[in-house]
């Protein structure tokens, strides 16, 4: 005697196909409706990236309490097809026992290039502190890194035990402003005493 196969799907297999459909359809949607603007009236972008740094994870264990650093945000590199104009680069957020000052933006020709970590303020290795004040907004040509890039002046306040991961990048492209996370992994730890 043969097993009958109903050809009708049972109920629980019509709930499961319509729940894949309702998922895949939802993420095509979300896909390609356009981002909404953030309060800024910036769209979500995709024209930047940070080069070498998407994948690097920055070590710095010389910290000290009551000391000022600089510390460079991500050179931007515009993998797009047209120039984009940077307004301006700030970290998401910044782990507990850092104290921002500042942000400055430096050129690649003032600094021998772009300087990769953590330099103290004040100290011989310090090319950023004595550079005159430039324009906070850049062009970055399409295929190109930026010429200018974003530093931020902090000052230890205590134990460093987080570490930074997101720069966010506010530009305009066209006519259109947009804003975009890049990756930017710093691992900032107090010196053994």
């Amino acid at each position: 005697m043969g097993t009958l196969v109903s050809s009708t799907p049972s109920r629980r297999g019509r709930l499961i196909a319509g729940t894949a459909f309702l998922i895949v359809a939802t993420a095509l949607a979300a896909w390609l409706v356009p981002q909404r603007p953030d309060d800024t009236g910036a769209r979500k972008g995709h024209a930047l990236g940070a080069g070498l740094l998407e994948q690097a994870a920055l070590e710095y264990v010389q910290l000290r309490i009551g000391k000022e650093y600089w510390l460079n945000l991500p050179q931007a590199t515009n993998v797009s097809g047209e120039p984009v104009t940077v307004l301006k680069a700030r970290f998401v957020s910044l782990p507990k026992g850092l104290k921002l000052i500042g942000y400055k933006v430096v050129s690649t020709e003032d600094t021998d290039g772009f300087g990769i970590g953590v330099l103290p303020v004040n100290s011989k290795f310090d090319d950023v502190t004595g550079l005159p004040e430039r324009s906070t907004t850049f062009t970055v040509k399409a295929h190109k890194p930026a010429v200018w890039y974003h530093m931020a002046r902090l000052k230890v306040t205590g134990p460093v035990t987080g570490d930074t991961s997101q720069c966010r990048f506010w530009y305009r492209q066209g006519s259109v402003k947009y804003r975009q996370d890049l990756r930017c992994v710093n691992q900032l730890r107090l010196a053994k005493k």
